[in-house]
């Protein structure tokens, strides 16, 4: 079984755009709007990155990206019109969320089940009858379309609107369709699918569903109606014919959702919204809008409610003090200035002396720690207004971290020894911890070892080493490993020889290990694998002494150049001369400069020796392109230009 748990991570969250009409916001109030681009420009500076401002005929449309941890309240015209609100002190004519609810009738011969509570904490199911299904008036469709969205008729209309209004996702289905029992009771329950079973979408797309996906399903007959809080089914479709209507407006366990969404390639208006967990209190606020719009645009005539809710704990006060405010800030805010932001929120709060008892409005499920009210604090007093100040000299020097200090001492150490350090991946094809959601098949596990990643980097990396003009390849990796125990540091050191000298290079592989467990005290036994030796640093760190401070030797070499790698194969060529013993190896190694072209990108000489007042050189040539592929063709072409020059030299010979 999944774990279903719901607390606030907010890495199961996601960015969303969110279509913003100037002319919906307007709704909202009395006083007149500034422009849609004084509008972006005011949430650029206070909220949101703002994507683009686009006239769509007399409206302006903003393309909002909300950050996750607004997605709560800010996937909504009412939530943009609240930040508005408090953004220019300017007040809201009417807020849909702080109205009060009705007293509605309850719903009989209907009912509706929740098989886990956890994962559906509000179900509300209301019956309208007598509806009639067709286009919706002109201005329900302009606002739609307005934002890009198709106009369905008039029933699934009212539920995009008022999900596009509020951020609560409904849906509608046709009453008529559900089984009913021996007493004529139509039953919705909210349940688990069973492993194998089906659903076919709105759009006609069938999903073949696991036993970890949320139904909404016909307690009688068992088919199931909707994918909860993602897309409904065809079961029970709003059509034209459709007569009587059962309006849902719930709230879905937001891991679940993303799971579903992720899982079925699945991503709708619905589930973005949920997966970022709106407040459990907001499906009735939405039901209510719902029934007010669908009784106005078909003739429907409510009849009435069900509303199964677990309920919400008591939102409790976050404290922050006036001192932490604007210590964190670096502000000089007073007393007056917070409560007077604080009443812009239009939040609850509470003042002892310079400490502040703040409570948030219940859509704001972002707001549950004193960082959080200072950063709203801050950015609604307008980081423009807050000076840029020198960083204040440290009383004292901060504590080293050790294990950082002998990661550090033990990287320059090997550096120092000719080794390079590499990166392998955590992720592997076998290991002990195995991942929920893997990425791909080979990489199912967290590493157990670095071996196993170093021996790869060591292959491929002899392979380039001419690239290098190294006879042998030395590499280290310094990172963390997974066992069923937990995440500890290790050390792997490996080495290859180029050119069929393993054994002397584990010898030089030995002493340098040893060396470098003696600076750190270990007296672990140095036995190579395969040319690799690996190490858990875990205990080692524990026993070594406290740190001061850092060495100067420890600094690092800022002034290091790099060069791009080139993505095609290189090509190897060697080449010998016999010149006149008084011939310099420079003046050979002009020769073949002058028609090597810009693709030998590394020369290297490996042989010389003196025979019968002569001398010959040696050399390795290494061509590579950064733009193609090169064939032997074109490298036969370059050395003999280069062969037809060395021989125009009198006394000079290519062996």
């Amino acid at each position: 079984m999944c774990d279903f748990s719901t607390q606030a991570i907010y890495d199961l969250r996601i960015n969303f755009n969110m279509k913003i009409s100037r002319n919906w916001l307007q709704k909202y109030f009395d006083s007149t709007l500034p422009s849609a681009q004084e509008l972006a420009d005011l949430f650029t500076f206070h909220s949101f990155e703002v994507e683009e401002v686009t006239q769509v005929e007399d409206d302006w449309v903003i393309d909002v990206d909300i950050l996750p941890n607004r997605s709560s309240d800010c996937l909504s015209h009412r939530g943009i019109a609240r930040e508005i609100s408090t953004l220019l002190s300017i007040p809201l004519k009417s807020d849909p969320l702080r109205d009060t609810l009705p007293a509605w009738k309850p719903l009989t011969h209907t009912k509706v089940s929740v098989e886990n509570n956890a994962l559906c904490p509000r179900y509300m199911a209301a019956l309208i009858r007598g509806v009639r299904v067709e286009p919706s008036p002109p201005w329900l469709q302009k606002a739609l379309k307005t934002l890009g969205q198709k106009s369905i008729n008039n029933i699934v209309d009212a539920t995009n609107y008022v999900m596009h209004d509020v951020g609560q996702p409904l849906h509608a289905f046709d009453y008529s369709l559900l089984a009913t029992d021996e007493e004529g009771t139509r039953h919705l329950s909210v349940r688990l699918s069973k492993k194998g079973e089906e659903i076919t979408t709105l759009t006609g797309d069938t999903y073949t569903l696991g036993d970890t996906h949320q139904l909404i399903a016909d307690g009688v007959s068992g088919l199931p109606l909707a994918l909860a809080g993602i897309k409904g089914g065809k079961v029970a479709e709003v059509t034209e014919g459709t007569v009587d209507v059962i309006l849902e407006s719930a709230n879905f366990n937001f891991v679940n959702v993303r799971k579903t969404s992720n899982e079925l390639k699945l991503a709708t208006d619905a589930s973005v919204r949920f997966q970022n967990e709106p407040s459990p209190l907001l499906p009735a606020f939405a039901m209510r809008d719902l029934i007010r719009l669908i009784e106005d645009v078909s003739e429907g005539e409510l009849v009435g409610v069900i509303d199964e809710f677990t309920g919400v704990g008591e939102r409790i006060p976050v404290t922050v003090t006036l001192s932490e405010i604007n210590s964190l800030l670096g502000t000089n805010l007073s007393v007056t200035d917070v409560e007077g932001i604080l009443v812009r929120f239009e939040w609850e709060f509470s003042r002892d002396a310079e400490e502040f008892a703040v409570t948030s409005a219940w859509e704001r499920s972002d707001v549950t720690i004193k960082e959080a009210i200072i950063e709203e604090i801050g950015r609604v007093y307008g980081y423009s207004n807050i000076s840029s100040q020198m960083v204040p000299t440290l009383s004292s020097k901060p504590p080293v971290n050790k294990n950082q200090y002998y990661i550090e001492k033990i990287q320059k150490t090997l550096l120092d020894m000719g080794y390079s350090e590499v990166l392998t991946y955590t992720l592997a094809e076998r290991g002990e911890v195995e991942l929920l959601n893997p990425l791909a098949s080979d990489k199912a596990f967290m590493r157990r070892n670095i071996a196993d990643g170093l021996l790869k980097a060591l292959e491929l990396n002899v392979q380039n080493a001419p690239l290098l003009s190294l006879e042998a390849v030395k590499l280290f990796e310094l990172g963390t490993v997974f066992t069923t125990e937990g995440e500890e540091i290790s050390l792997a050191i490996g080495g290859r020889a180029v050119s069929g000298k393993q054994r002397v290079i584990d010898g030089i592989l030995q002493s340098d290990i040893e060396k470098v467990l003696e600076m750190v005290g270990s007296p672990e036994k140095v036995v190579l694998e395969d040319g690799i030796f690996e190490i858990s640093l875990k205990n080692i760190f524990a026993l070594l002494p406290d740190v001061e401070a850092y060495e100067s030797g420890l600094s690092w070499n800022t002034h290091a150049r790099y060069t791009r790698w080139s993505s095609y194969p290189f090509v190897l060529r060697d080449i010998s001369v016999w010149v006149p013993k008084a011939v310099s190896s420079e003046e050979v190694l002009a020769s073949i400069m002058k028609d090597a072209t810009e693709l030998l990108v590394r020369h290297t000489q490996f042989d010389e020796f003196e025979k019968d007042e002569k001398i010959s050189y040696a050399w390795h040539l290494v061509f590579q392109s950064y733009e193609k592929t090169l064939t032997d063709v074109e490298i036969n072409a370059i050395m003999a230009k280069i062969t037809e020059n060395i021989q125009s030299h009198s006394g000079w010979e290519v062996r």
